[in-house]
């Protein structure tokens, strides 16, 4: 099974509540229990997005984790990519030629398909559109409790 891996979607996680605020200082710990991430993990999740400059750390008592990049230039696409790496879906996109039926495969060209799909999904939300949608959907929920 495909799957993006747990530090993929904690970054993700991560990114989305420092978007809430950008510019707002946030303690990793106050990241990792609004986001259920474990905290040792995310200590190491951003130190990959501190290195990449997706994030920056904020010295001192009042110190923590800032975002770096304004919610509206940064994609999901960006923080899998500095986090997880180039993601394909099959090895036969990784190198031309690492499958010797690369140029006679109607399964590759489908895959090559599929693999630009989500590229350009990935790439086209951007954090300041994922916090409205949070939004939204969180006003959903509690308005769906008010009334249940």
């Amino acid at each position: 099974m495909f799957k993006l891996s747990r530090k993929g979607e904690y970054a993700i996680r991560a990114v989305l509540h420092l978007s809430t605020e950008p510019g707002k200082v946030f303690s990793t710990s106050e990241i990792a229990k609004a986001q259920d991430i474990p905290l040792a993990f995310l200590k190491k999740i951003i130190q990959v997005l501190r290195t990449s400059g997706i994030v920056v750390s904020a010295k001192g008592q009042k110190g923590g984790i800032v975002l770096n990049i304004s919610p509206k230039k940064l994609t999901v696409g960006d923080v899998i990519g500095k986090v997880e790496g180039p993601v394909f879906l099959n090895d036969c996109l990784v190198k031309k030629g690492a499958c010797q039926r690369d140029d006679v495969c109607p399964v590759h060209e489908m895959w090559q398909e599929c693999q630009k799909k989500v590229d350009e999904v990935w790439k086209s939300h951007n954090f300041e559109s994922m916090v409205a949608r949070s939004k939204v959907l969180v006003s959903r929920k509690l308005a769906n409790i008010k009334t249940g």
